[in-house]
């Protein structure tokens, strides 16, 4: 059980480091925003960093949720069960 909260920690803070670079990213340089999102259409990530981005953001939010969810089902409704 210890392992699996250590994994839903993990991607908490990978999902909280991933909402501050979005965050911040108005912050950087606008010639290295223009580079970086020469071709807002595409999804290739030399070309569109921040449809990108929020796409991770979304992707690693419904994990880290589920994750989240899973840990406390297990540990408040299922105390039998060791993961």
């Amino acid at each position: 059980m210890n392992t699996f909260l250590y994994l839903c920690i993990v991607f908490t803070l990978l999902d909280v480091f991933l909402i501050v670079y979005a965050w911040t990213l108005q912050f950087f340089p606008t010639q290295w925003r223009e580079k970086v999102n020469r071709n807002p259409s595409s999804l290739n990530p030399d070309g569109n960093n921040d449809s990108l981005t929020g796409m991770a953001i979304i992707v690693m939010t419904a994990i880290t949720c589920a994750l989240w969810a899973s840990f406390f089902y297990v540990q408040l409704l299922v105390p039998k069960i060791s993961i």
